[in-house]
């Protein structure tokens, strides 16, 4: 793996150090296969352009219940680290991230314990052929008329998504997601508030990333549930169905 590879071991010292090593023993699984297996996922799903090797930006972590749950209270930081792991795996390789690198991490009760399958998706279509520069001058000028336009005609918050309610104390409602960050919970302060007694005071964030939303579970008591599989972070597909205490909600775009 080189430099980088040696890099990421040294970072993540600390959680096998401190965590794994002490409280989970031979066995299980560790944050650098974690990263060794992304790698290999990097090289296996790569798309070669004219001039560049393009490779997935978003990966998606399954882990046994039991590994699952022992990275809880530092997912959001390993995850942190796997992403830096991915931009320099690929800048080392001179590979094309297809976007920003995201590392979530999803339980999936088939797999046995020290087991790790991964997802990976490119945010964007890779492109078959490269755009010329005056291809690519013309449709930044166009983009940027465009959103003059809209700047002009409409004033309001752009509204990137909608989180509507199917069950729950608070069915019915629909909530705009129009911020970069947005925490859900019960209180005051949230960005969404929901009247939901099995719900955290701050219980889930949504971070829009690369025109895309995350949902990360911030320690509430009963978690988050994205299409029946619990989860710590996941980036979210339009039509995921969250499930929040009692609440059920639709994630939707535009």
């Amino acid at each position: 793996m080189g430099g980088v590879f040696s890099g990421l071991e040294g970072s993540l010292e600390k959680y096998i150090e401190g965590f794994f090593k002490d409280k989970l023993g031979g066995g299980y699984v560790q944050p650098v296969e974690i990263a060794k297996k992304l790698a290999r996922e990097m090289r296996d799903s790569r798309r070669v352009s004219v001039s560049c090797i393009y490779v997935p930006n978003e990966y998606t972590v399954h882990l046994h219940p039991s590994d699952y749950e022992n990275i809880t209270n530092f997912s959001g930081l390993l995850a942190k680290e796997l992403q830096e792991y991915v931009r320099q795996k690929a800048e080392e390789k001179r590979y094309t991230l297809a976007g920003r690198p995201l590392v979530s991490f999803a339980c999936d009760e088939n797999l046995a314990g020290g087991s790790v399958r991964l997802e990976s998706r490119f945010s964007e279509s890779p492109p078959e052929a490269e755009k010329t520069p005056e291809e690519n001058s013309i449709e930044h000028t166009q983009r940027f008329t465009l959103l003059k336009e809209a700047i002009k005609t409409d004033t309001a918050p752009l509204v990137y998504g909608r989180l509507v309610i199917d069950a729950g104390p608070d069915r019915g409602k629909t909530f705009n997601l129009s911020n970069v960050s947005i925490v859900i919970g019960r209180r005051e302060d949230c960005g969404i508030i929901l009247n939901d007694t099995s719900i955290s005071r701050r219980h889930a964030r949504l971070e829009l990333s690369q025109g895309r939303y995350v949902i990360t579970d911030i320690g509430s008591t009963n978690g988050v549930v994205v299409n029946g599989e619990k989860i710590l972070t996941k980036v979210l597909e339009p039509g995921d169905v969250l499930t929040l205490g009692t609440t059920v909600c639709t994630f939707k775009v535009e």
